[in-house]
């Protein structure tokens, strides 16, 4: 797992600069490409040094924005975030999501530099992301929070299923493995880590 968490360092200097790579897929990125990165590998997320994705979005309220997925985030971090929502949902019998309907939403923040925080929204089906990115009515969320700490990025995973009345969060690793059943921002808090940059 060496590579990966080496891959891993390597997208994440460049998170809050230009990350990224032309794609081959032509639909991947509307507006001015980033430069393909040296060992030529497929970034975490498509963004600008602001964390502003190249295309727009397709949803604005007052405090978030909302990008589909293509184009803004990276095909294989796309999948690799299914394979993790699953595994985490196959504890409680929830639905799974394939993250053919997923979205990145930008959270505005007006703490330290004022980069917005980025999320990842998968939703278990078409129906389920208009009703929550329109109507802000998710009876079954499944949303990541992208917390970066010591050049390492930690997802804090969050899934709830009203019915089943399930409300669960994981902060997990960069190898996927589950650190602690809170979010990242508060295990690291209680644990009295150094804070996050």
């Amino acid at each position: 797992m060496y590579w990966f968490r080496h891959l891993l360092l390597i997208a994440l200097s460049v998170l809050t600069v230009s990350l990224a790579h032309a794609s081959s897929d032509p639909d991947a990125a509307a507006g001015p490409k980033p430069g393909r990165t040296f060992e030529g590998i497929e970034p975490l997320f498509y963004l600008d040094s602001k964390r502003r994705p190249y295309i727009e979005p397709f949803h604005k309220t007052d405090s978030d924005e909302f990008f589909i997925c293509r184009g803004t985030i990276g095909d294989w971090y796309r999948q690799l975030n299914v394979r993790d929502f699953n595994k985490l949902a196959a504890r409680d019998g929830l639905a799974e999501v394939t993250g053919s309907t997923c979205a990145l939403q930008l959270i505005k923040t007006h703490t330290g530099k004022k980069l917005p925080i980025v999320s990842i929204q998968m939703f278990v089906s078409s129906d389920a992301m208009r009703n929550c990115v329109l109507s802000d009515t998710c009876p079954q969320s499944r949303q990541i929070i992208v917390y970066l700490r010591q050049r390492t990025l930690y997802r804090t995973f969050i899934l709830t299923d009203l019915k089943k009345r399930v409300q669960r969060q994981y902060c997990l690793d960069n190898q996927s493995e589950i650190i602690a059943e809170t979010s990242c921002w508060k295990h690291f808090e209680e644990t009295g880590d150094e804070k996050s940059h």
